[in-house]
């Protein structure tokens, strides 16, 4: 289950984008992503431990059975 705290990060790093010029959305945007990347390979390592197989995991991530294990294979 993703955290509260995590997704209330997001949502107000995502709400401060509006008054920020464009080098600091900019920033916010990189932080956002390195903040997603983080939380999808948490809920990718707990989908494998709880079962689900690669074809699933990469369903619901809309992306390829064969892109999601190259990314997530080895961890």
């Amino acid at each position: 289950m993703v955290d509260a705290m995590e997704v209330d990060r997001m949502k107000t790093l995502v709400g401060s984008m509006d008054g920020m010029g464009p080098a600091e959305a900019l920033y916010a945007v990189a932080e956002l992503q390195k903040e997603v990347g983080r939380r999808e390979a948490s809920l990718v390592r707990a989908a494998r431990q709880s079962g689900l197989s690669w074809e699933a995991i990469a369903l619901c991530l809309g992306v390829s059975k064969q892109a999601v294990h190259k990314k997530y294979g080895k961890q």
